[in-house]
């Protein structure tokens, strides 16, 4: 009741509640930029992120490689007697690894030896590439293949044969479907 009370008297009094409005006026202000502050900020964290100017294409390879498997297969697997119009998809456990070269220089003081190790790039038209050693390929984890002419079940049975011989998969992770 007592806040009530207390409510009604700012209310009746215009400059309590000049003040008031003015006071609220301030606090949104305030809240506001301190929203864009706190918003724009995260914005500048992930760009500054990309510190470093190496650029090493990791997912546009694993696409390249990934897709040829795949063309690969579709074009072995349509090479089978009664199969045509093939299309495979293969799921990975993990992704493709790049291994960089390293520049060592090693240091040999009196009683220590110390060893400092940088990417080794290359740099064309002002764009740094990291020059890669190997690329480790990532392992299969399952694959689903889509075939006309893959109604019968010995005809799957070839074709789940297949793919888990050279993908070195079991036969339980390959899916063979009859396309309409």
């Amino acid at each position: 009741m007592n806040y009530l009370e207390t409510l009604k008297n700012i209310a009746k009094d215009k400059r309590k509640r000049t003040e008031n409005i003015i006071f609220l006026i301030i606090l949104l202000v305030i809240l506001l930029i301190s929203i864009n502050f706190i918003f724009s900020d995260s914005d500048d964290k992930t760009s500054d992120i990309n510190t470093s100017n190496v650029n090493i294409n990791n997912n546009n390879n694993e696409s390249k490689i990934s897709d040829t498997t795949e063309k690969k297969l579709e074009v072995i697997l349509s090479q089978i007697s009664g199969i045509s119009d093939v299309s495979v998809v293969l799921t990975y456990a993990t992704e493709a690894k790049q291994n960089v070269v390293y520049n060592t220089k090693e240091e040999e003081t009196q009683d220590e030896k110390s060893y400092e190790k940088t990417v080794a790039y290359n740099e064309e038209n002002g764009k740094k590439s990291a020059i890669i050693e190997s690329v480790e390929l990532p392992n299969v984890e399952g694959a689903i293949v889509v075939a006309k002419g893959a109604n019968s079940v010995d005809i799957r049975s070839k074709i789940a044969n297949a793919m888990a011989n050279v993908l070195n998969v079991p036969v339980y992770k390959v899916q063979v479907f009859e396309k309409e």
